[in-house]
């Protein structure tokens, strides 16, 4: 099934709310602290319901009284998004778990492609003023790279990194020891990065159906003698590639992938896991 742009988010009645916290559940494992699931199943709502812009002041005023014990759902949230001690990575992991569709479909291909997050100031992690190949440009923002699944059964975001730019690391050097995990701190390529996000998916068991992987350009060259030795092939699929990235704009347009307002590695990985969170919910939703 797939998502749909064209119209604003419905609203969380009482039975999507039940569905909605029936399918929370199945991340229990990720959010052991009871206040942390509580601030999981608000954010996600939040994400679902609110109109327009999906910051943290808006994301809090679609979910209240989801969390009737926060005093401060704003804060709260706030501090569950950017600070709060739990790993987007197995989030990430756990949605590959539950998305419907994503194994059991033998026409697909893996899709790698860039997220663009623009960013008005210099503060953020990864953030200089660099190439947008999806805009045709340069603009001062931060960098992901995105792994999703695309085929008949539809279109699924897998895993995301933030591209941290060698030059930013070198000139925040202090800040990167303070906010991101020694891991992340050593300059790779983005190419280097979704080669890193495939063999995580892999170690799992996964393939792509069709064992094809479609990459912008900037990726596929450097993908040239990686991706064989994994038991992959480059996808010349050019019309799969533009359509993956389609309904990748649906992601950001309907469910605020790019509205994050926090800026160190930690709080945008947060955010990029519980959006995709959301639209793993959306995309089981009926008449989705």
């Amino acid at each position: 099934m797939t998502v749909s742009a064209t119209s604003p988010p419905p609203a969380l009645d009482a039975d999507r709310l039940a569905r909605l916290e029936a399918f929370a559940e199945r991340f229990r494992d990720v959010f052991p602290r009871a206040d942390q699931f509580r601030r999981f199943v608000a954010y996600l709502a939040g994400l679902l319901a609110a109109p327009g812009r999906k910051n943290v002041e808006g994301i809090a005023a679609a979910a209240v009284g989801l969390a009737p014990a926060e005093a401060d759902l704003v804060q709260a949230l706030q501090h569950f998004v950017t600070r709060s001690p739990w790993d987007a990575a197995r989030l990430f992991a756990a949605v590959r778990r539950v998305r419907p569709g994503a194994v059991t479909d033998p026409g697909s291909v893996w899709v790698v492609h860039d997220a663009v997050f623009p960013k008005k100031g210099r503060h953020s992690a990864g953030v200089q003023r660099q190439f947008a190949r999806v805009l045709g440009q340069k603009v001062n923002c931060q960098l992901g790279v995105v792994l999703a699944q695309h085929g008949p059964a539809g279109y699924f975001p897998l895993a995301a990194r933030l591209y941290l730019p060698a030059p930013w690391l070198r000139d925040n050097a202090v800040l990167a020891g303070r906010t991101i995990p020694e891991e992340a701190r050593k300059p790779a390529s983005k190419a280097e990065l979704a080669l890193a996000m495939i063999d995580e998916v892999r170690a799992e068991g996964r393939l792509p159906g069709s064992g094809a992987v479609a990459a912008e350009d900037a990726y596929a060259r450097e993908f040239a003698e990686t991706l064989t030795p994994r038991g992959l092939s480059p996808a010349d699929e050019g019309d799969r590639l533009a359509a993956a990235r389609e309904r990748f704009d649906e992601v950001r347009s309907v469910l605020g992938l790019d509205h994050f307002e926090g800026r160190t590695w930690a709080g945008w990985h947060h955010h990029v896991s519980l959006v995709f969170t959301a639209f793993a919910f959306r995309a089981g939703e009926p008449g989705q």
